[in-house]
C-alpha cells in the first residue's frame, strides 16, 4: 500500500515541478536558457574534475584503473568547458533532449490511460487522448528541432506545463480508479461476513 502512495506523491511532486520549470522557461526563456547552459557546462566541469581527483587519490593498485578514471575526467571536463565556451551548439541541441524527455513521459501517460481503461474507468479515453498528444509533443521536439529552435524555450516550457497538467489529471483518475476498486473490495467483503 506504502508503495502506491509512493507512487502517487512521486508522481504529484513531479507533475508540479514540470508544470513550475514551464512556466519559468516561457516567461523568462532567455534568462532560463543562457543559465541552463552555464549550470550545465559547470556540472559536467565539476563531475569530470571530480573524476581527476578520485583517480589522484585512489588507493586502488590498480595502475590501468587509477589512468581510466583520469583520462575519462580529463574527457569530462573539455566537454563541460566545450559547452561552456560554445553555449549556442548547446542550445540548439536543447528542443531534441526535451523531445526525449516529453515522448518518454507521453508513452508512461500511455501504459496509465492503457490501465485506466482495462479499469473499466468511463473517461479513461481522454487521459489516451492527453497522452497521444504528449506523444505528438515530444515527436515535434525530436523530430522538428529547427522549427523549434525560433522559440525553443517557450515551447519547452508549454510542453512541459501541458505534460504536468496532464500528469496531474491522469494520477487524479488513476486515484479515483483506485478508491473505486478499493470500495469494491470492501463491499464483497462485507458481504461473504
Amino acid at each position: 500500500m506504502s508503495f502506491f502512495f509512493n507512487l502517487k506523491t512521486n508522481f504529484l511532486v513531479d507533475a508540479i515541478l514540470l508544470i513550475v520549470v514551464g512556466l519559468v522557461l516561457i516567461f523568462l526563456p532567455g534568462t532560463t536558457l543562457a543559465l541552463l547552459t552555464k549550470v550545465l557546462g559547470g556540472l559536467v566541469v565539476f563531475a569530470g574534475v571530480a573524476a581527476i581527483i578520485s583517480g589522484i587519490f585512489s588507493k586502488k593498485k590498480n595502475v590501468l584503473t587509477k589512468n581510466s578514471s583520469l583520462v575519462a575526467g580529463i574527457i569530462i571536463a573539455v566537454v563541460g568547458m566545450w559547452i561552456l565556451m560554445n553555449p549556442t551548439f548547446f542550445e540548439s541541441i536543447i528542443p531534441v533532449i526535451a523531445g526525449v524527455i516529453v515522448l518518454i513521459s507521453g508513452l508512461g501517460n500511455l501504459g496509465e490511460a492503457l490501465s485506466l481503461g482495462k479499469s473499466n474507468y468511463g473517461n479513461w479515453w481522454i487521459a489516451l487522448i492527453l497522452a497521444v498528444l504528449t506523444i505528438l509533443v515530444g515527436a515535434f521536439l525530436l523530430f522538428r528541432p529547427l522549427t523549434a529552435m525560433a522559440y525553443v524555450v517557450q515551447i519547452i516550457g508549454g510542453a512541459l506545463v501541458y505534460n504536468g497538467a496532464s500528469n496531474l489529471w491522469i494520477v487524479s483518475r488513476m486515484h479515483k480508479v483506485e478508491k473505486t476498486i478499493k470500495k469494491e473490495v470492501i463491499d464483497v467483503e462485507s458481504k461473504e461476513v
